[in-house]
Formats: structure tokens, C-alpha cells, sequence
């Protein structure tokens, strides 16, 4: 299949045209392993041609970000990032968004089963009296009681019953923890849901019955909180303090992250540290270094912010430690560097659920390297 006709059909089948005879011709070229060598030319083509391109980012980064100005949320904006590194559809037209063709012989049977796979739904819960229940995406039904709050299951999400009634005596409290390569959704007594991404905990009580609520955080989480004006919601989180009215947030504050971010979309907060403070409005992000005065960046990326829990790995602008942090987490894999890698800056987003090579394979189209072996992944220049 030559170039042209290449081209003629990747576009086809974006716009949802192909007949059956061209799907068919298309997915018969994109599967045959004796097309890599002719797949792998054109990937450098378009690396090369992008880089001399100011408006792309591929050639330094490897990735393409969305058209501006269009707005890709779940389904839709899941088929810019659908799988292998086709990056020859950059070749289509000039400042096409990079759009991924799912190529289903990408490993053979050896390869997959050294494959690290993607995070799933999976948690560890830490009842009041110690004890420890694992939770993960089979999970459903009624699982236990504390004092006299009910805490249940269903696929990837755990519960507490609406404790109208108060709970007398000492206040219990609950911890949910997920590894690296896990993610849980909870729903709070008071009707809150929390979405905890990998790595992370979050301790709190199983009923709020004082002047506050107060939650406890590590690692990275999405809150929407429900409204009471009467109960104020706090977040602690490293030396900070989130105080919360009725609001749609995310926080990231992972140890071995630089800086802690908190992103509103919805209502207000004030993150409170030392004798600092910062108040936000939707669209807004407040950025903490430790040692460094409290910034607010106005015109925050809130889809990027969450894009972990609309299901991608995402980002934009960083370098390559950063995003193997966030690999780290997610693959629970350890990351180790060998020789000077180049100091690039890297754009884009590809789904959860892909497999850790996947991943690697756009990455790879920078000019950077990568050696898996085990659960070790080296990253070389």
C-alpha cells in the first residue's frame, strides 16, 4: 500500500466512512507484522516533519495534544489516544490531532505476558478495630458494620450508610488505602464521594457528628463533596489544611512530587499553610512548594487535573522523571536511569486501561529508550 493511499484511508476511518472492503484492506495492512519496517518509516517521517513544525509538539514531545479549542471528554476524547503509536497519521493533513490505531498483534503471546498491565479498581480497607478488608472491582454486598454505620460494596466502589441519627460514644475511623496499580471509589456518610488515585490513602470517620468534617489524605484523590453549610469539610493533607463548604476538587500530593496542586472545579476552597493562605475560584489551581510562597495559578488545565479519574494518564509539559513517576504509580513498576536522558518535554494523554508497552512505544518515538525486565523498567537515552 503506498503512502497516498495510506492516508486516504486513515482519514476514512476517522470520519466514519470506510466502506466494509476498505476497513477491511486497512486493518489487514495495520496487522501484518511485515508492515512494521513501512510503519516504523513513516513514524519517523512524522517525528521529523512535526519537529520543524512550531505549532507541533510531537518532535519533542511524541505526542500531538487535541485541536484547539475542541473539548474531548470521554468517548470522544478517547479515540485521539486509542492504542499503539500510529503516529503516521500525522502525515493525513497538518495539525491533525494524533489519533492512535488499536493494533491487536502488537506483542506476541511471550511479550504480553511480560507486559505489565494497567491499574485496575483495588484497595485495602482498614477497619477501626485493625482488622483489614481487600477490596477490589468483584466485590459487592454488605461487608460490615461500625457502631451503627453499614458499609457495602459494588464494583469498584465502596459505601457508608446516611447516619442521620447520629453515632454515640467514641468516633470510629476507617482508613482506604490503594496501591500502586489499584484506584477506589468511596462514598462518605454524608453522601460525599471521594476517587482515590494509586498509591494513596485517606483516613476518616464512619460518621460525622461534631461541628466539622475532617478527612485525612495522602497521595492523590477527586472529592465532591455535598453541601452543609452547618458542617464545614476540611482536608488534611501534608502540612495543609482544604477547607471546604460544597465543591468538586482535585488534590494532588504525592511525597515524591515536587509540588502539591489543588484544582477546583466546582464552588470554593481555602488551602491553608502555616501563616499562609490561598482562596479559589472554579478554573483555578493553588500550587505549594515546600519552602516556597503559596501561588495561584489562574487559568488551570481542570480536564488535565482529572483526567486520572476520567480514565488517563496524562501530561503536558513535563519531563520525562514526571511522567515515569506517574508510571511508577500506575504500572507499579521501579524506575531506574542509566546514562543522560535528554531533558525533553512531553504532551499528551493515553488511556488507563493500555498496557505499559503501549505507553513506552510513543515515548520511544522521542529518541528515548526503554529496557523492561521484570517489574524493573530502565530508561535509557
Amino acid at each position: 500500500m503506498d503512502n497516498n493511499r495510506l492516508r486516504y484511508l486513515l482519514s476514512r476511518h476517522f470520519d466514519k466512512t470506510l466502506i466494509p472492503e476498505e476497513q477491511a484492506e486497512l486493518s489487514h495492512f495495520l496487522n501484518d507484522p511485515e508492515q512494521d519496517a513501512h510503519l516504523e518509516l513513516l513514524i519517523e517521517e512524522a517525528w521529523i516533519r512535526s519537529s520543524e513544525s512550531d505549532d507541533a509538539v510531537f518532535g519533542e514531545s511524541g505526542l500531538q495534544p487535541p485541536v484547539p479549542g475542541e473539548v474531548h471528554k470521554g468517548p470522544v476524547r478517547r479515540m485521539y489516544f486509542l492504542r499503539w503509536a500510529a503516529a503516521v497519521l500525522l502525515l493525513i493533513a497538518a495539525g491533525t490531532t494524533w489519533m492512535l490505531i488499536n493494533r491487536q498483534q502488537l506483542h506476541d503471546d511471550k511479550n504480553k505476558m511480560n507486559d505489565p498491565e494497567p491499574g485496575s479498581n483495588k484497595a485495602v480497607l482498614t477497619l477501626g478495630d485493625g482488622a483489614s478488608i481487600t477490596l477490589d472491582s468483584s466485590l459487592k454486598g454488605r461487608l460490615a458494620m461500625q457502631g451503627n454505620v453499614q458499609l457495602s460494596a459494588r464494583p469498584g466502589v465502596l459505601s457508608y450508610s446516611n447516619n442521620t441519627a447520629g453515632a454515640a460514644g467514641t468516633v470510629i475511623y476507617n482508613t482506604l488505602t490503594t496501591p500502586k496499580g489499584g484506584q477506589y471509589q468511596l462514598q462518605l456518610p454524608d453522601g460525599s464521594k471521594v476517587w482515590l488515585n494509586a498509591a494513596s490513602s485517606l483516613k476518616y470517620p464512619t460518621a460525622f457528628t461534631g461541628k466539622e468534617r475532617r478527612v485525612v489524605l495522602t497521595g492523590e484523590a477527586y472529592f465532591e463533596i455535598a453541601a452543609n453549610s452547618a458542617q464545614p469539610f476540611f482536608v488534611t493533607v501534608n502540612n495543609a489544611d482544604i477547607a471546604v463548604l460544597g465543591t468538586s476538587f482535585n488534590v494532588m500530593a504525592y511525597r515524591n512530587e515536587i509540588t502539591m496542586a489543588t484544582t477546583l472545579l466546582e464552588g470554593a476552597v481555602k488551602v491553608s499553610r502555616d501563616n499562609e493562605s490561598g482562596i479559589l475560584k472554579p478554573g483555578e489551581q493553588l500550587l505549594m512548594k515546600e519552602g516556597e510562597k503559596i501561588r495561584i495559578n489562574h487559568h488551570a488545565d481542570t480536564e488535565q487535573a482529572i483526567a486520572w479519574k476520567n480514565g488517563f494518564t496524562s501530561f503536558k509539559g513535563a519531563d520525562i522523571r514526571t511522567i515515569m513517576r506517574q508510571v511508577e504509580r500506575w504500572y507499579d513498576v521501579e524506575v531506574v536511569y542509566s546514562g543522560d536522558v535528554p531533558a525533553r518535554s512531553f504532551t499528551g494523554d493515553i488511556p488507563r486501561d493500555a498496557h505499559l508497552s503501549e505507553l513506552l512505544k510513543i515515548l520511544e518515538v522521542s529518541r528515548i529508550k526503554f529496557k523492561l525486565e521484570g517489574r524493573r523498567l530502565t530508561v535509557m537515552p
